[in-house]
């Protein structure tokens, strides 16, 4: 009998890993995405690519399923604005599908990060000193260390517009400027004005969860040790995991209080000042380099997968070495590291696990290096 299949919305490195963690095990693959350059419908494991504009996403979704198209599959996000899609549809949707996402009263305290600090603050779990002013008349009032920083409560639409995650101000007078600039793009209701927390690249860290029912089925900790760009990155380039079982537990707490369902990544950075591991946010669906999971014996995917099909099933609690590697933004990393004097730029444990690069899938890495090629030409 063949096994109900998966639609993975979004074609790029985070959606090959989903694509071939599933395709391996005989699951079969539609890829959505808004553009037909994209390296997950070259693999060998894609079934049918469909491409859709983000603003018709939902009604070719919901086109797909009044034709009886791919009834009962699941359905995985692979960026903010799919999982805020299917998440404020999801009763909907799920008539014809099943929605890999939490309903939205559950998902919004993540989907805002001025919600993710203030049920954080409540619930114990330390952050970096915040503020949340009403109006640049407000700004006056603050009393924060520079350099500090301006960034969005929902990133996905002010970096789209803005090509950066942040603005950083390094006098009151910067904090002025960048606010009003930033305003051109959001609202002050969601603009958020945030310390810098003190410490390299290599003290990011994620806690990642398989969570249902108030409980851990599977989960792993890990360090982000590289990315892209170097300070405020958009982009792992290698991570590996790591024991850290305080993580864990600030990661459970936090979960919890949201009643959160579902895959997870909660992103943390230590402070160097005080050793406090300090809440950066939480990525409610897969994470570009989830796929640390095939070497790390972690199943996030696999077990969501059973689960969502009734299945029970059972934690995991052995979290084997491993690590990740995206070489195409790696290797630029880690020259711009070594020209620092960061030893981390030569950190590199194995097994990895590397993004793009499989010998018996071949085409995405071969498409990579041609979309990249056709990227610079024409940027």
């Amino acid at each position: 009998m063949l096994k109900k299949g998966v639609i993975v919305l979004g074609g790029h490195v985070q959606a090959l890993g989903i694509v071939r963690i599933f395709g391996r095990n005989g699951v079969p693959l539609v890829v959505i995405d808004n553009t037909t350059k994209n390296i997950a419908r070259h693999s060998r494991y894609c079934t049918h690519f469909c491409m859709a504009d983000d603003e018709e996403l939902l009604e070719f979704l919901l086109d797909m399923g009044k034709k009886n198209l791919y009834p009962g599959w699941i359905i995985f996000p692979t960026n903010d604005l799919h999982v805020k899609i299917l998440s404020q549809n999801k009763q909907t949707l799920d008539h014809f599908f099943i929605t890999g996402t939490e309903h939205w009263d559950s998902i919004k305290s993540f989907y805002n990060k001025r919600l993710t600090y203030q049920l954080a603050e409540a619930n114990g779990i330390p952050i970096a000193k915040t503020y949340f002013p009403a109006s640049a008349n407000d700004l006056a009032d603050i009393k924060i260390d520079y350099p500090c920083i301006i960034k969005p409560a929902v990133m996905h639409d002010f970096y789209r517009k803005t090509k950066r995650k942040v603005f950083v101000c390094r006098t009151p007078k910067d904090l002025i400027h960048n606010y009003k600039q930033a305003l051109k793009f959001i609202p002050t209701e969601e603009l958020i004005i945030q310390e810098i927390i003190q410490g390299k690249g290599s003290n990011q860290f994620s806690a990642c969860f398989l969570f249902l029912n108030n409980k851990s089925f599977v989960k792993l900790t890990a360090c982000r040790l590289r990315q892209h760009p170097l300070d405020f990155g958009n982009a792992t380039t290698y991570a590996e995991t790591y024991d850290i079982p305080e993580l864990i537990g600030l990661g459970e707490r936090l979960l919890k209080a949201a009643n959160y369902n579902g895959i997870c990544e909660v992103e943390f950075k230590k402070d160097d000042r005080d050793g406090q591991y300090k809440l950066l946010e939480v990525n409610t669906r897969t994470w570009k380099w989830h796929t640390i999971a095939v070497e790390a014996g972690t199943p996030f995917l696999q077990s969501y997968y059973d689960y969502l099909h009734g299945k029970e099933i059972v934690p995991v609690d052995e979290i084997r070495p491993a690590a990740f590697r995206h070489a195409l933004t790696d290797i630029a990393v880690q020259i711009r590291l070594l020209l620092r004097g960061d030893l981390n730029a030569f950190r590199y444990r194995k097994p990895v696990v590397k993004a793009v690069w499989d010998k018996k899938d071949l085409l995405p890495w071969f498409y990579e290096k041609f979309y990249l090629l056709h990227f610079l030409r024409n940027r």
